[in-house]
């Protein structure tokens, strides 16, 4: 191809030299993960600012928020003290709720009667855990301790580890566990004590007082701004307020609503968890009426003493990684990596169950190994109207896809498009910077399209071809419209495979 950095009509000697950039050969520039968390700080944080901080590390959410706050939580699951850094270098945003006005914290206590008659080692399972990032919840019981002595020992137990999400204090011969913030959502704060076998002569037993005040996070949706922030973790689990309010922050593709504004088109899936939910029917209260919503996804643990925005966090965790770097890729077969186990998961465990499960509008988990399997991922939106095996806005990784092909599009359109002069068909002249509708449709048939094919997003290019139309608008000069039909790829989660058995005669 010849240049034209100097113009053809030049005759004195010249050195001329032009750049131009293009897409030709180049990888596909997937969306990037944004994740943002909503959760509350700690008691003791609460008049620190109430601004969202970037973190790389979740140290920095434990200073300035609270090693015992609920944004502590969920940010050493993203970005873990321990075992590597799986979301790399994607922007993640804590951004704090108010605490309720006059809310109050859960408490639980832990009452001992007897004296030990052996040495022994007992351990506090505070959400599941008996240890946090390498730091153990166990206590040594001597012969001869009586409650004041193990209470103290149980407090001291619980205190010296960072991460804990309760601060132990010493009521009479009580050790008294108080949640680091208020709310109902520190009610899923739980603790048990296991003797490891043997209690040494002593019983232990736990009452809980539930913690009180509903959140409000209207201030803390308005803080996402305008950046495409596209993964959010909820720490509030099945509070209706609150997943109505993200609902209708983010809105619906049909309606164009909220993020789905057709001006200003940057949704966000919203991540929620809730270990007690294992029942068709219980599951069926809590997701079933949001039929023709696309915002929440149902991050199942079922039978886990761990909390519900763990379980958000380990389900961002996997879909942030898998994709910010193969948005191709459903995350079916993957296991939460931080989440501690139930021994008993109810219907999840049923393959049947889990057809209807996932149905209502709710992910699937197996146990496998001791973790839990992802199994489906999917959105509350199943529409009754829609056959069940195509429900438009169902999985997470069909979303991923949508949020990807509209990414790149405003990309070749900022490139190819945005501010060039348009000119028809036949335009022979070398004015720069102009666009006709022949050569847009060129550059989405042979550059734009092939791109997203050969990322494995779209498929079909035939059929892309076939359906796209461009024009300039009969009574708008300026408008520049486009329209086309793009084929998302599927994921290969239903196998049917038939044998015929034969006998050898």
């Amino acid at each position: 191809m010849a240049s034209f950095a100097v113009s053809l009509d030049r005759v004195s000697a010249v050195l001329g030299y032009e750049l131009k950039a293009n897409l030709e050969g180049m990888a596909p520039p997937f969306l990037p993960m944004r994740v943002i968390v909503l959760g509350q700080k700690s008691t003791a944080n609460e008049s620190v600012s109430t601004s969202k901080l970037s973190f790389t590390n979740c140290s920095e959410i434990g200073k300035e928020y609270g090693y015992k706050s609920q944004l502590y939580s969920a940010a050493r699951i993203l970005r873990p003290l321990l075992g590597g850094n799986p979301l790399g270098s994607m922007e993640t945003i804590c951004i704090p709720v108010d605490a309720p006005i006059g809310g109050t914290a859960s408490i639980n206590t832990v009452a001992i009667s007897g004296t030990a008659t052996k040495n022994g080692t007992h351990s506090i399972r505070l959400n599941g855990r008996t240890s946090l990032d390498g730091q153990s919840f166990s206590f040594s019981v001597i012969k001869g301790d009586g409650a004041a002595e193990i209470s103290q020992k149980m407090i001291d137990a619980v205190n010296n580890v960072l991460g804990a999400c309760v601060t132990g204090t010493l009521s009479t011969n009580d050790a008294v566990f108080t949640a680091g913030w208020v709310g109902l959502s520190s009610n899923e704060i739980n603790i048990e004590i296991e003797t490891n076998g043997d209690n040494a002569g002593l019983t232990y037993t736990v009452t809980t007082t539930a913690g009180t005040g509903k959140v409000s996070i209207t201030s803390a949706l308005a803080q996402i701004g305008n950046e495409w922030s596209t993964l959010l973790v909820n720490c509030f689990g099945q509070d209706v307020d609150v997943l109505d309010a993200i609902e209708v922050f983010n809105g619906t593709a049909d309606t164009k609503t909220g993020r789905y504004d057709a001006n200003d088109w940057k949704p966000l899936l919203a991540f929620f968890g809730d270990s007690s939910l294992k029942t068709v029917s219980s599951i069926s209260t809590v997701v079933n009426a949001r039929a023709l919503e696309q915002t929440n996804v149902f991050c199942p643990s079922p039978g886990s003493k761990g909390t519900g925005w763990e379980a958000a966090a380990n389900g961002c965790v996997l879909q942030a990684k898998t994709s910010h770097e193969t948005p191709n890729v459903d995350i079916i077969g993957m296991t939460y990596p931080d989440m501690p186990v139930g021994e008993d998961i109810g219907d999840f465990a049923d393959v049947n169950k889990r057809d209807q499960i996932v149905k209502l509008g709710c992910s699937t988990v197996q146990l496998n190994a001791g973790k839990y399997e992802i199994i489906d991922f999917v959105t509350t939106n199943h529409p009754s109207d829609e056959p069940q095996t195509a429900v438009r806005y169902r999985w997470v990784s069909d979303l991923i896809k949508d949020f990807n092909i509209k990414f790149i599009y405003f990309i070749f359109l900022n490139i190819y498009v945005k501010g060039k002069t348009l000119v028809n068909n036949d335009f022979t002249g070398s004015a720069p910077n102009t666009i006709s509708v022949d050569r847009w449709k060129g550059i989405l048939i042979n550059d734009f399209a092939p791109l997203l094919i050969d990322a494995g997003i779209m498929t079909d290019l035939e059929h892309f071809k076939n359906t796209l139309v461009v024009n300039i608008s009969p009574s708008n000069p300026n408008r520049f419209e486009t329209t086309f039909k793009g084929k998302i790829t599927g994921t290969a989660r239903v196998l049917a495979t038939t044998n015929e058995r034969q006998f050898n005669f």
